[in-house]
């Protein structure tokens, strides 16, 4: 048996004893053959064993992302606005490949604080994609005026808010604190211990965990968009099995009361916000159903929803 072979069938396996959806364990695959052909992560780098930790699962569903998006070749675009967003989609990707790599490069090297860069990074890159989402015609509106006061992360992250999508802001400004120097945010990765690469397997396990929720949200945008260019109609095969394989991970990687997810999405005190009398918002997950509720809002027959005025063109 070729050494090829083998290794497929491990990956298989790993695959299987985590209880992937049978019908769906070719995604991640066929995506982490995309990525490595084109220079990425190996697969012989991760997936070792059968009990996955949050960064096994990180490129479970950032390789089923990439597997996404080959259907776009597949399946012709029924509707103009999705080819428009399919191209704001495609103008991330290589970006989204690229903070993978770093962050895999900046864990194992134990360069905490660059990692947490890159998270901040991509979760701007996803409010963009989410924005580009409500209305594609904004992309290319961004592509010629990126420095628009209405593009800063800060008008945008708004702009989602107001349509009932909250961006995990204490992430931001969590990692903000970190890029910036700020002590606080430091000492919370273990910056101030001694040694110039100190080992911290938990601040190691949240930087996963962070850019598992970031990419699988993408993922969720991305999905949810070629979902409703078929109009209502009958899906194919192959866009119900990546609808299967995201329920699954709704059910299993994306579930914020998991203990080792705790640590890394709830807010620090100095991050909480007030939203009410004696109520806080103390961190949390992305609003994956919400979203597509409020997605599919912009897109039904009849009286579509609209972003505000300055992002309505």
């Amino acid at each position: 048996m070729s050494e090829e072979i083998k290794n497929a069938d491990h990956i298989f396996s790993v695959l299987e004893a985590n209880k992937l959806p049978d019908s769906s364990i070719y995604i991640p695959v066929a995506g982490g053959s995309y990525f490595e052909h084109m220079g990425g992560v190996k697969m012989a780098d991760y997936w070792l064993s059968k009990k996955f930790d949050n960064r096994d699962e990180c490129f479970v569903v950032t390789n089923a992302f990439f597997s996404m998006t080959g259907l776009l070749i597949k399946h012709k675009y029924k509707n103009e606005w999705k080819l428009e967003f399919d191209v704001a989609h495609l103008f991330q990707v290589k970006s989204t490949a690229q903070s993978i790599v770093a962050i895999n490069h900046l864990v194992k090297y134990n360069c905490y604080s660059d990692a947490y860069s890159i998270c901040r990074t991509a979760l701007s890159r996803l409010n963009l994609l989410m924005l580009f989402a409500f209305n594609p015609k904004l992309f290319d509106e961004w592509l010629n005026n990126p420095k628009h006061e209405k593009y800063l992360d800060g008008h945008v992250r708004a702009e989602l808010e107001n349509n009932g999508i909250k961006t995990l802001p204490h992430l931001y400004e969590f990692s903000s604190e970190i890029i910036h120097g700020q002590v606080e945010g430091l000492a919370n990765i273990g910056y101030l211990e001694m040694g110039l690469f100190p080992e911290h397997i938990g601040i190691a396990n949240n930087i996963w965990v962070i850019f598992k929720f970031i990419i699988g949200m993408a993922y969720c945008v991305v999905l949810n968009m070629a979902i409703l260019d078929f109009n209502g109609a009958e899906l194919p095969d192959d866009v119900k099995e990546h609808q299967g394989l995201f329920n699954w991970f709704l059910e299993h990687y994306f579930v914020f009361n998991r203990i080792d997810h705790l640590f890394a999405l709830m807010a620090e005190d100095r991050h909480m916000e007030k939203i009410g009398k004696d109520k806080y918002y103390a961190g949390g997950s992305f609003q994956f159903a919400e979203f597509a509720t409020q997605l599919a809002k912009f897109y039904k027959k009849g009286q579509k929803k609209k972003l505000s005025k300055k992002y309505d063109i």
